[in-house]
């Protein structure tokens, strides 16, 4: 330890976290004797710590409800006494004054108590610590003489310079102490002065109010290894203004890893701020995402067609828990064309896992592709990871069988696969028709007509038609029900409900007014290069992984919601289940953000080899939480500093217009509040392309917007989306200047276009829309980002 001998300790806390081991340490390894206040001192004491109260040191007891206690000379004077100076020691010997060496104090919690919904005047004036900063200040003034502990999380490292462990902090710990408290009573100072000084100015940004906000960038969380580039130093402040252990501004460390580089928190911020607006503005209702089922080779202009008929009596079909884990997959060939004899071959593979690891409800063999409806029998959280597992075994054998028949070489399937969960029954039922009659609306002859189900038999493929040979004959209602009935039948004693349940009680179990989605962001460079959200965790992060595999590939992942040892577990798997079937090189995370991680998870992730043990995992809570609206943002240029107020403005819809003469559908307008909200949170120029709840191609920070186009076109290729473009969505930052950017996205198969208009040539662009039928909104919102 350096040359300091600490006697006496004042320790008066507000926060007691560690405070009780903290001073038995300072008491039984030390000997120092402990001055307290309040209840601080009751606490020691009940914990059989020896303590002298701060009345029996100054003769005057506490007053006006704790307002007045250590305003006193014989506490500030044992704190400022200069030990150097002889003057300042017979001073204190003539008034009977034993210096203080140790001051030990955080302050009452002012910043949190005004952020309570209702908190009062009065309650606020309150939590104003008088007592503590004057402490505070007073032992940083004498830092070379007394110690100042300013927040709990130094009570650790404290004890290790004491111990004379001085290896990783250094001789200059003192004065590092010194200045986290100034800056922990700057901070706190400017917090009682924004919060009183609200509604004294008639404009948001006045230049005293910035002045004054400027001191308030107060606690430095640490010094960073280097800046952007190895070149360059840096390090990072905490400018939430709360006590806290954490060394990430506005979040805690799952692990003990490095301290996360610069690009690490400009990246993390970006993902955060992205994933929390997804969590506010989207919900499964409402304003959120509506299932959708997309045509398989169809052009742009042919969507998913609606079933006609009436459909009102299958409301009251029974509910079944199948129809909420099921799966319609789509498979496609890799510039090939099936033949006519691979068709047994293909069903078998497909019907190998039916009744052991899923339930196949329904399959056609179309002359590039295959559609299955199916079930994995694992439970929820697994059927995405199952479902993978269950794909890549049908088309490894299928594909080694059909080379054999065919007398070929070389790849079958494309690595891309597309599947989406059903979320409703009647999803499911028009599923199962869309499937069945997919032949016919291609206009296929006999030969192609290569459909199998598992409500007209479980061994036999054969051709399928209303009233006809393998069809139940009756109704379409009564085939839907067998349809249903069928699917639980084989999906295992998890899948039904409990025998007796009501077809009322069903439909209770099933309704939900409204639910929070899952949403997953991934991040490199502060834009997005995959996001998904829909109403399944482990769905959300595979489509999110798959907008950019390579992308993502050691980028930022953030989730809106707990981390479970389920979901853990799939994303250390990532490679093994998605990356490698999608072409990626390998996989791996920097930063991985949640609003927390429970134990499982966090040692499912440390015990993975290599990235695992690497990655930081930091905690947010609650993703849904308001922004603070008087939160500032500050941009330093040459000379100066640009400040402005943040850009919350979300999905005002009720500003939106529809400009063109057709109107998007319910789909279209679930992905246009999707591709938003992307492009929102991506570099100007920006065009953000979507489809089916994902994020597909981001054209981000581009000189022209016609560029940005480009780009988010070729990058939804690129990764496999080609087919996605067909009756996808896109969204632009700003205005587009002229009708190229809008022509060459309508090129691609985009059928619906968000932007913010206002160009001199928006007749134009508009005009251009209208004659391919694609819709545009107009929202009169720019959302630039530099």
């Amino acid at each position: 330890m350096a040359e300091r001998k600490i006697k006496r300790a004042l320790i008066s806390v507000y926060d007691k976290t560690g405070i009780v081991d903290f001073a038995r340490a300072l008491v039984g390894e030390f000997g120092i004797e402990i001055i307290s206040t309040g209840g601080t001192a009751k606490l020691l004491q009940e914990n059989d710590i020896p303590v002298t109260l701060v009345e029996q040191v100054t003769g005057f007891p506490e007053m006006m409800d704790g307002r007045v206690k250590t305003l006193h000379p014989k506490i500030h004077a044992a704190i400022l006494a200069d030990r150097d100076n002889p003057e300042h020691m017979r001073q204190l010997v003539e008034q009977d004054i034993e210096p203080i060496d140790m001051v030990v104090v955080n302050l009452y919690p002012f910043e949190e108590t005004i952020k309570k919904p209702g908190c009062t005047l009065e309650q606020a004036i309150e939590m104003i610590d008088i007592g503590g900063p004057c402490m505070l200040r007073a032992a940083a003034k004498n830092h070379k003489h007394v110690l100042i502990l300013s927040n709990r999380c130094h009570y650790k490292r404290t004890l290790k310079f004491l111990r004379g462990d001085t290896e990783e902090l250094g001789e200059d710990w003192p004065r590092w102490l010194m200045v986290r408290g100034f800056q922990r009573t700057t901070s706190y100072e400017c917090s009682v002065h924004s919060y009183f000084a609200k509604g004294l100015w008639a404009t948001p940004l006045p230049p005293v109010r910035f002045l004054d906000l400027t001191c308030a960038l107060p606690s430095l969380s640490g010094e960073l290894r280097y800046g952007e580039n190895p070149h360059q130093r840096s390090s990072v402040y905490d400018t939430n203004q709360q006590e806290s252990d954490s060394n990430l501004p506005g979040a805690g460390y799952e692990t003990e890893t490095a301290m996360p580089s610069f690009n690490n928190y400009a990246d993390g911020h970006a993902a955060m701020e992205l994933c929390r607006e997804l969590t506010r503005e989207l919900t499964m209702c409402g304003t959120g995402f509506q299932p959708v089922i997309p045509s398989t080779n169809a052009p742009a202009s042919s969507r998913w067609p609606s079933i006609e008929g009436d459909h009102s009596s299958r409301r009251n079909l029974p509910h079944l828990e199948t129809t909420s884990r099921s799966y319609f997959v789509t498979i496609r060939t890799k510039d090939r064309t099936l033949s006519p004899s691979s068709k047994d071959i293909i069903l078998k593979s497909c019907r190998h896992w039916h009744g052991e690891r899923m339930t196949l409800h329904a399959a056609v063999v179309m002359p590039d592709h295959v559609h299955l409806l199916l079930t994995p029998f694992e439970t929820e959280s697994a059927a995405s990871v199952a479902l993978g597992e269950i794909l890549h075994s049908i088309k490894s054998f299928s594909a080694n069988e059909v080379n054999k028949n065919d007398a070929r070489t070389g790849p079958l399937w494309l690595d891309e696969r597309w599947d989406r969960m059903m979320r409703s029954e009647k999803e499911f039922i028009e599923t199962w028709e869309y499937i069945e009659t997919n032949p016919d609306r291609a206009k296929l002859g006999e030969d192609y007509k290569w459909f199998w189900s598992s409500a007209t038999g479980f061994e036999e493929a054969g051709v399928v038609q209303s009233g006809g040979e393998g069809s139940s004959g009756g109704s379409k209602d009564e085939e839907s029900a067998h349809r249903l009935e069928a699917g639980a039948a084989r999906a295992g004693p998890d899948h039904r409900l409990e025998a007796g349940a009501t077809q009322s009680g069903a439909t209770q179990t099933n309704t939900k007014q409204e639910r929070t989605a899952f949403g997953c962001v991934f991040i490199k460079h502060t834009n997005a290069c995959g996001a998904c959200v829909t109403d399944d965790p482990i769905e959300a992060y595979r489509q999110a992984y798959l907008g950019d595999p390579n992308a993502a590939m050691g980028g930022i992942l953030a989730c809106n919601f707990d981390i479970k040892a389920d979901f853990a577990k799939t994303v250390m798997e990532t490679y093994s289940l998605f990356g490698k079937d999608a072409g990626a090189g390998g996989f791996f995370v920097e930063v991985w953000i949640a609003p927390s991680f429970d134990e499982d998870a966090v040692e499912i992730i440390q015990s993975t080899k290599k990235w695992g043990e690497r990655v930081r995992l930091l905690t947010v809570g609650d993703m849904s939480a308001s922004p603070d609206e008087q939160e500032l943002e500050y941009k330093s240029i040459a000379g100066g500093v640009l400040v402005q107020t943040r850009d919350l403005v979300g999905l005002k819809e009720d500003q939106w217009k529809v400009v063109t003469k057709r109107k998007p559908t319910d789909a279209e307008m679930a992905d246009l509040r999707l591709a938003w909200l992307v492009c929102k949170h991506t570099k100007s120029n920006a065009i953000t392309i979507c489809k089916d709840n994902m994020l597909i191609g981001n054209g981000a920070g581009q000189m022209s917007r016609v560029m940005s186009c480009r780009i988010a076109v070729w990058l939804a290729e690129e990764n496999g989306h080609e087919a996605k473009l067909a009756g996808s969505v896109a969204a632009s930052d700003a205005f587009f200047p002229f009708p190229d950017g809008p022509a060459l996205l309508m090129d691609a198969g985009v059928t619906a276009i968000i932007q913010p208009g206002g160009s001199k040539r928006d007749d134009d662009t508009i005009a251009a829309c209208n004659e391919r039928d694609v819709a545009m909104i107009v929202t009169g919102t720019r959302h630039f980002k530099h």
